[in-house]
């Protein structure tokens, strides 16, 4: 489990979580970190349990900033069209 949810906080890192979702990213990193000491102290149903929590936190990071990337882009395209219809209107005109 800490190796799978050490991969989702990657994943979320890669995918922009600390600037698009920086809560449940830094949720995550948190929780994370909580684990691993868990798991020093040889706690390992909590680390176990923190484990999920930071993968489930790491991933909400991850699907939010790949949204809010994706708004982004089709807010670009969305410029971009509306650009290219003023200058279709003009040269039609």
């Amino acid at each position: 489990q800490m190796a799978v949810s050490k991969a989702a906080v990657t994943g979320a890192s890669s995918a922009g979580g600390n600037e698009f979702a920086p809560i449940p990213f830094r949720a995550a990193i948190e929780k994370m970190a909580a684990a691993e000491q868990a798991m020093m102290r040889e706690d390992y149903l909590r680390a176990q349990r923190l484990a999920e929590q930071a993968q489930v936190d790491a991933q909400l990071a991850a699907v939010t900033a790949r949204a809010a990337k994706a708004q982004k882009a089709v807010s670009a395209l969305q410029e971009g069209n509306r650009v290219l219809r003023e200058e279709i209107d003009r040269n039609v005109q």
